[in-house]
């Protein structure tokens, strides 16, 4: 490893406050993938107004491609409410309690934090490139910092 990546790796198992500062980045980035699962439980519940929102793009409409595409995002946000919504959970419960489940579970979420928005950037970047790199940048950079900030932590965590 070189000099930076120590001093990288060693800042981010400095104190601060009660938990090292991977591990804050960490509750940061889960905190933050748990308001998109809030907005995709949000659309499922209102889908016409969550487009209004632009929380998501397509309406359910007479057109039957729109409404082909409309069908695909709504069983995207069924599965987010299904499995990245406990994980991420589970994630922060384990964490906070500093159990190995809550590495193992925080790492995968976080996982899901950098690969669904760079589904969503090859998806819309010729047409929602705001949009995408927001995106990436609100989702995908912490929850990247914290996959970094989780395993360099790693003996911090508890196996019982």
């Amino acid at each position: 490893m070189s000099k930076n990546e120590e001093d990288a790796v060693s800042h981010l198992q400095q104190k601060f406050g009660a938990f090292p500062t991977g591990i804050w980045v960490a509750l940061l980035a889960l905190a933050i993938l748990m308001l998109a699962w809030g907005m995709q439980a949000y659309s499922l519940l209102n889908w016409d107004h969550a487009v209004s929102l632009g929380i998501q793009n397509e309406r359910f409409s007479d057109d039957p491609a729109e409404t082909a595409w409309a069908l695909e995002s709504w069983g995207v946000a069924m599965a987010d409410m299904l499995w990245p919504l406990p994980l991420t959970v589970v994630a922060l419960v384990g964490i906070l309690r500093r159990r190995f489940f809550g590495l193992a579970a925080g790492l995968m979420a976080c996982a899901v934090g950098v690969y669904f928005p760079l589904f969503f950037a090859f998806q819309r970047w010729q047409t929602f490139r705001g949009t995408v790199f927001l995106t990436l940048m609100l989702f995908s950079a912490p929850c990247l910092i914290a996959v970094i900030g989780l395993w360099a932590n790693r003996s911090w965590f508890r196996d019982s």
